[in-house]
């Protein structure tokens, strides 16, 4: 009997492990997919031009 729920508990163990590394990785994958969307956004920003003619002196 000891060996049976040794068994099963080392089963549960690595059954969770895996779920544990398997939402892990996807949250990876969803990080590294927002970053590269704000790069990418910066970057558009980045590039945009603004018409001299709307531009106010804050200066004082």
């Amino acid at each position: 009997m000891d060996i049976a729920a040794a068994s099963m508990s080392l089963a549960s163990l690595k059954l969770g492990m895996e779920a544990s590394t398997s939402i892990t990785k996807k949250a990876m994958e969803t990080a590294e997919t927002n970053a590269a969307a704000l790069v990418e956004m910066l970057e558009a920003v980045d590039q945009m031009t603004v018409p001299s003619d709307n531009l106010i002196d804050v200066r004082a």
